[in-house]
């Protein structure tokens, strides 16, 4: 079973209130598929733009992959991508990776 793999970290200054960060999707040996994504943590509607390119980007690694594979529901990449993307909140610019099995 193919894996979605995505790898975050955090980018620009760490002490912002804004937070930067650039993830990066792919899926087995296929290409790999990156967005930077900005938000204050204060505007919820900053987040969810957030969260939705980070799914845009997602489906695309996954179509690139394959395109009949069955895609995940936006809440559960939206999920996926915000775990961890946290994840590499307090990494100090280092790359904290996870993967979504498909």
């Amino acid at each position: 079973m193919p894996e979605l793999t995505c790898a975050a970290r955090r980018i620009g200054d760490q002490e912002s209130r804004t937070e930067e960060y650039e993830l990066r999707f792919s899926v087995g040996d296929g290409p790999g598929h990156a967005v930077e994504v900005k938000y204050q943590a204060a505007r919820a509607f900053e987040i969810n733009a957030a969260l939705d390119a980070a799914t845009e980007t997602a489906r695309g690694a996954i179509s690139a992959y394959d395109p009949d594979l069955p895609q995940p529901t936006d809440e559960a990449l939206a999920k996926f991508s915000w775990r961890t993307l946290q994840s590499a909140k307090y990494e100090g610019g280092a790359t904290r990776s996870a993967s979504l099995d498909l």
